[in-house]
């Protein structure tokens, strides 16, 4: 007996029905091969490079020249900033001063100051991201100018071109190198001050090298007696001779990083008695430049 053809017999040799599972399968199939292609693209996308950081941003720079009250010179720039907008996270910054670098700084941080600056001196900075990805361009260039102290604040403090006016005197036969001393004549000397405190210091009291005693700042002024070299009294005798000062600070400025008074002016008087003899005395009108 011959086998039963299938009625009706599938078309163009179909030996298989395509039976509604068979499409819910071949639709399952699709559906994964397309999430699978999404999360692919998703992996792709979150994982590419973001590139080197932006420009770090807001950078401002302050300069100082000492704490309040103004005792000790601390001149400093503090230097502040944020992170780039974008790209790689920064893992560090890297300063520069005037072009040259700085020491560079954890990516956690967003200042840093620079102590290495003298007063009165202008400087130029600019912050660089560093990362795995690159660095970033550097910020524009942010200036600071450190300011000077008060003038009050100078020390007296240098050698000292200074010349000499006569203005009085009386039996007396030289006055700081002046030989014969008459009322208007002139003459020319070095006097060579040292301050008694540090160069980061505020005015404190001066010596006068080579005599004793202190020259003390009062609000711009320089005021104070100092032994003078000893009168000639006689063949062989001597006789105190002390010298009053009495300066004013003219002009004040940073000389080696130290904030001193570059020029006074003002009146020295020396004064003496040798036994026998009446009070002898003059006094000469200095300016004193460094």
């Amino acid at each position: 007996m011959e086998p039963a053809t299938p009625n009706p017999p599938y078309p163009d040799n179909v030996t298989d029905p395509d039976t509604p599972a068979r499409r819910d399968r071949r639709l399952a199939i699709g559906i994964v091969v397309v999430a699978f292609g999404v999360l692919i693209a998703s992996l792709l996308w979150f994982t590419r490079s973001p590139g080197r950081p932006t420009v770090p941003i807001a950078l401002t720079a302050t300069a100082t020249a000492c704490e309040e009250p103004c005792e000790r010179f601390t001149p400093s720039v503090t230097l502040e900033w944020a992170p780039p907008e974008s790209g790689a996270s920064a893992e560090g910054y890297r300063l520069l001063r005037d072009g040259a670098p700085l020491e560079a700084v954890d990516g956690s941080e967003r200042t840093f100051v620079d102590r290495e600056v003298d007063l009165g001196q202008r400087y130029v900075y600019q912050v660089v991201a560093v990362s795995g990805e690159g660095d970033s361009p550097p910020t524009a260039e942010e200036e600071a100018v450190v300011p000077t102290p008060p003038d009050e604040m100078a020390q007296l403090a240098g050698i000292y071109r200074v010349r000499l006016t006569l203005r009085s005197a009386r039996s007396i036969g030289a006055a700081f190198g002046i030989e014969d001393p008459i009322p208007g004549k002139r003459g020319t000397d070095r006097w060579s001050f040292e301050s008694t405190c540090d160069e980061d210091q505020g005015g404190c009291p001066s010596t006068w090298s080579g005599l004793e005693g202190e020259i003390v700042p009062d609000d711009g002024r320089w005021i104070g007696t100092v032994d003078g070299l000893p009168a000639r009294c006689g063949r062989d005798g001597s006789a105190p001779a002390p010298i009053d000062v009495d300066l004013d600070a003219v002009d004040v400025g940073v000389v080696e990083g130290a904030w001193v008074v570059t020029g006074f002016r003002g009146t020295a008087t020396v004064s003496f008695r040798c036994p026998g003899f009446p009070a002898a005395s003059a006094t000469v009108e200095v300016t004193g430049r460094l």
